[in-house]
């Protein structure tokens, strides 16, 4: 049970990094898709995550 309450915390976290960075980066021109792969991608990697999202969007 508290296995599952950690996923659920970390996925939680992660939409939220995700929003916050949205809206902090978007009047650059800056922007990173939220939907479930980046969110657990997120998950996962935490902060180092979202910046190897934009490195992958700027290459892609």
């Amino acid at each position: 049970m508290q296995y599952i309450f950690f996923i659920i915390k970390r996925l939680v976290m992660s939409l939220c990094m995700l929003y916050a960075f949205d809206v902090i980066v978007s009047s650059a021109g800056v922007l990173v898709p939220i939907n479930v792969i980046t969110i657990i991608f997120v998950a996962f990697l935490g902060l180092p995550g979202i910046f190897g999202l934009l490195v992958l969007q700027n290459f892609m």
